[in-house]
């Protein structure tokens, strides 16, 4: 017998370091249990979601060695459950579960076989306990109010209750409760963790109670003697945290041979089932695969050996082929890799196309074969426990230049091949956009990838620290500043708030300080196979909403039942006026005021746009069947003059006015050549006693530029110092349509100060791919942001179709902090293990 092997074997009995044992098992508001429920020797999880159905979950222990995959035991058991005990008490061998109800009756679980428990009624108290509890101490079942003075000791074998003090309970945020884990006849410690905490906060941890004369005193198969010689702890069941337990990696397990894998107990392993489409080309397949292995084999991490890198154990299935294909992931993962296998290995499909899909911190998912190795490898990082946003609230923040990044998904400075899991080298640095230091505290050399794609940012070596130009006005070095900078991928608004149906695109505007949101809906439901945007054929009503504050409207208002297309209103001479078309024509009709709408054109094709410079309103009508925009202006509520633009505009117009230049600006769109049709522009105009002058033009882009779109387009002008000295327009629209494809993403296009960038304009898309429309969006500023809306298209006529949706700050600025995180610490110290904590049963 070795030195430690004799230390262990005479030890008094003592705990062993806490290892993990499951997680969110018994999150909150479920009540956490410890017992043998299926008699085997070894103390299982139980929990009760006491709320509602007081549903019974177990977890089965697996010989000690890990938790078993948990499953429903009772469903229903009662309604809202107060309290419960697990204790040995009917007939049936194996561990019952208590609950109290009502505040005065005791329902047993029990009887437990085939995976389930049976429910019957057990006892009813004298009287019902206010704030209940009900605990066991040496045998004997306590229900007592908490807060009360009542209290009653229960004979679990003859029911008897009779008065009694009330015990005390632990005062501890932690739930500690006892049983034979390991089934050595010892009490071990169960820990339930309740924190705040990310990851950790509801973890599960087992302390072994080691006493003299043990030989495996962690349950993992190694004998003391082995342990030593092997160099594994011999308290911990698996020494390199993989979630493999030591004496799986030396030999086999279930039948898979962990040896002939390659497997180590000292150095972290990751096994994963892969399976291709049967159409995948299997060279590239087994190629690209075989280059993940060899960036997991190099990876700049410390094992517990000391070594570096990690094993990637790649099990080929065979390729999946007919019906299978049309499987989800996790179907197939259920049907190809081992039952047995699950809380072991990992699954990982293939198929044709790009992008994948995987559970975070799990043990499945799928992925296109373009791009395999950046894909299996972001979706493999999901699988071992990352989010995409280095677990910060904001996504594609800058200077997280993880692969889970989507910014940095496919390059990194540029560079396909330079692409990796973050080691955090920039943890101790924090960003938060409403309140930006353009002064990076870290030299030119650690940052200057920021300068290389997505974002391209400019910055300038200062000594010790760097310089850069967040908010692309051109100035350097601000303190304070507000801007959007974690655009690469999208930009979003926050919260959206799904406020009614519309079938028109929206508008927005805003009168005497308050927001108000205009939209059309049908007479009646569409057929579902045609468009169902309103239009002369297929005429709705308008209606309005006045936001009362954000995430809360009035209930719709309505103005017409004639709307045939989108409305546009604006805030005039103190009252809010509409323009909508319809089967008379483009009306005018003033809110609150009990009047006709006028007839301002009696050209029903004609589709409005309106905007005010000063007190002067503008009325653009753009003509659909030859392109042309005329428009009317009115002062003091009279119309006052009439022109047309000299250009056309292949979409309706966008209105807004520089107020640095105090020029007029109108966004349109025009077919720059035969490849770049409805090219987006903006055109600077000075007013005229008469109406407009055009001084210059401007493509969205540039001239090189392709943003393009056919929709009517939005215009918002800002003059701030987060602006530069020039100002900055943002151009809103929907990209391009056709019959074919009807809908498309939004975007927004925003002027910097850098020319040499795009032609000084950033294009954002909003929030994703899916996020599509049949309409144009709009915008309107608003207390400091933008409000910013559109009309969801769910590519079916789902229910979802047509939802109106309103954000709240679509200048994409966010008031939380974003960072740096170090994925290979928290993979190895946390997300492998418990990616795969919980064993299914053999």
């Amino acid at each position: 017998m070795t030195t430690l092997a004799v230390a262990l074997a005479l030890a008094a009995p003592v705990f062993a370091p806490a290892q993990p044992w499951a997680l969110n098992f018994a999150a909150p508001p479920r009540i956490p249990l410890v017992g043998d429920v299926n008699a085997d020797g070894y103390a299982d999880l139980i929990c009760v979601y006491a709320p509602g159905a007081s549903i019974i979950d177990v977890s089965l222990n697996q010989q000690g060695q890990k938790s078993g995959r948990p499953f429903q035991g009772l469903n229903p058991w009662g309604k809202d459950c107060q309290a419960a005990v697990a204790f040995e008490v009917d007939e049936t061998p194996g561990a019952d579960v208590l609950g109290l109800f009502n505040s005065d009756q005791i329902r047993i679980a029990g009887a437990y076989a085939n995976r389930r428990f049976k429910d019957s009624e057990w006892l009813k108290l004298p009287k019902k306990l206010e704030n209940p509890a009900l605990i066991v101490q040496e045998g004997t079942l306590f229900a007592f109010s908490k807060s009360g003075r009542t209290s009653y000791r229960i004979d679990l074998k003859s029911k008897k209750v009779e008065s009694a003090s009330k015990p005390r309970l632990p005062n501890s945020p932690d739930v500690i409760l006892s049983g034979d884990i390991d089934k050595d006849g010892d009490q071990d410690q169960v820990v339930f963790r309740y924190g705040k905490e990310q990851h950790t906060a509801n973890q599960i941890l087992v302390q072994r109670l080691i006493s003299s004369g043990e030989t495996d005193s962690d349950s993992d198969g190694l004998l003391t003697e082995e342990e030593e010689r092997l160099g594994t702890d011999p308290l911990n069941p698996d020494t390199d945290q993989d979630g493999l337990i030591d004496g799986w990696e030396v030999g086999t397990f279930r039948g898979l041979d962990f040896k002939s894998l390659g497997c180590n107990p000292r150095r972290m392993d990751v096994i994963c089932y892969v399976a291709r489409f049967d159409e995948v080309d299997e060279n590239h397949f087994r190629r690209e695969l075989t280059r993940a292995v060899e960036t997991y084999s190099k990876l700049d991490v410390l094992n517990h050996d000391g070594s570096k890198g990690w094993g990637l154990r790649l099990i080929y299935l065979d390729p999946i082929k007919g019906d299978d294909k049309k499987n989800a992931w996790w179907g197939n993962r259920d049907k190809f890799i081992p039952a047995k296998h699950r809380g072991i290995a990992h699954f990982m499909q293939v198929s044709q196309g790009g992008g994948g899909q995987a559970d975070q911190l799990g043990d499945g998912g799928g992925c296109g074969a373009n791009a395999l190795w950046a894909v299996f490898m972001h979706e493999f990082g999901h699988q071992i426990g990352m989010d995409h946003n280095g677990f910060w609230s904001p996504a594609f923040c800058p200077i997280y230049r993880s692969l889970m990044n989507y910014a940095y998904s496919y390059s990194l400075e540029d560079d396909y091949n330079k692409i990796a899991y973050s080691k955090g080298e920039l943890a101790g640095y924090t960003l938060k956009e409403t309140d930006l230091d353009e002064e990076i505290p870290l030299p030119y050399e650690r940052v200057k990838f920021l300068e290389k794609g997505p974002y391209r940012f400019r910055l300038k070596p200062n000594g010790k620290t760097t310089l850069i130009d967040w908010n692309w006005n051109g100035v350097f070095g601000e303190k304070g500043i507000r801007a959007d900078i974690n655009y690469s991928y999208a930009i979003g608004g926050g919260r959206r708030d799904d406020v009614g149906k519309s079938h028109t695109s929206p508008w927005l505007a805003v009168h005497k300080n308050e927001a108000y949101v205009f939209f059309g809906q049908p007479r009646i439901p569409g057929d579902k196979k045609n468009d169902p945007t309103l239009s002369l054929n297929n005429p709705g009503k308008l209606l309005y909403r006045k936001l009362i504050e954000p995430f809360r409207w009035q209930e719709p208002m309505q103005i017409s039942e004639d709307l045939t297309g989108d409305p546009v209103a604006i805030s005039h001479n103190g009252y809010l006026v509409v323009f909508y078309q319809t089967a008379r024509g483009v009306l005018k009709k003033t809110i609150g005021v009990n009047s006709e709408p006028e007839v301002v054109s009696s050209n029903t094709a004609l589709v409005p746009t309106v905007g005010a410079s000063g007190n002067r309103l503008y009325l653009f009508l753009w003509d659909p069947t030859n392109l042309s925009v005329t428009f009317r202006m009115m002062v003091r509520g009279k119309w006052v003059g009439d022109g047309m633009l000299s250009e056309k505009s292949t979409i309706p117009v966008g209105f807004t006015v520089d107020t640095i230049r105090k020029q007029v600006v109108i966004g349109m769109a025009q077919d720059q050549d035969d490849k770049r049709p409805s090219r987006w522009q903006v055109r600077w105009y000075e007013e005229t006693k008469d109406g407009l002058e055009e001084k210059r033009m401007d493509w969205i882009e540039g001239e090189k530029g392709q943003t393009r779109g056919k929709s009517r387009c939005t215009l918002l002008f800002e003059r701030t110092p987060n602006s530069g000295p020039e100002g900055r327009l943002r151009f809103f629209g929907q990209g391009m349509t056709s019959a074919q494809s009807p809908w498309a993403c939004t975007y927004v296009a925003e002027q910097i100060s850098d020319k040499s960038v795009k032609g000084g304009w950033l294009v954002k898309r909003f929030y994703d791919e899916w996020t599509q429309t049949r309409s144009a969006p709009a915008a309107t500023w608003f207390k400091g942001d933008i409000l910013w809306s559109y009309r969801w298209v769910d590519g079916g006529q789902g229910p979802t179709d047509n939802n109106l949706h309103v954000a709240y700050k679509a200048t994409g600025i966010e008031d939380t902090p974003m960072g740096d995180h170090d994925d290979l610490s928290y993979f190895r110290d946390f997300g492998i293990r418990h990616s795969i904590i919980y064993l299914s049963e053999p």
